[in-house]
């Protein structure tokens, strides 16, 4: 009993050191027009999509790593983009200007 404790215990330590050394990421895109984002994960790698309205993903992360959204207003209205980590937010970026360039890029504390 005591050793199966002790494996449960080493377990739960072990994930909860992934988590904190891998911290959930969520980029938020909200827009009441349209927008034009471009992002990356966890490659350098850019992705780009068309939003209209909310558009979030999540992925996990290393501390330390490279974080990066951005978008470009391109219809009338509001457009932000925030990024958070662990549910944290920690950047928020907003335009109403048409054709207004918003960005994120920042390192991961």
């Amino acid at each position: 009993m005591k050793t199966i404790l002790t494996i449960l215990f080493a377990s739960l330590t072990l994930l909860s050191c992934s988590k904190e050394e891998h911290p959930r990421v969520e980029y938020k895109v909200s827009s009441s027009g349209s927008a034009l984002i471009a992002y990356t994960m966890v490659t350098p790698s850019v992705r780009q999509e068309t939003v209209s309205g909310s558009w979030d993903v999540s992925f996990r992360h290393s501390k330390g790593g490279n974080v990066f959204l951005s978008a470009i207003n391109t219809g009338i209205g509001t457009t932000s983009i925030s990024v958070y980590v662990n549910k944290e937010l920690l950047y928020t970026e907003t335009t109403q200007i048409p054709g207004g360039l918003i960005e994120i890029s920042e390192v991961l504390p």
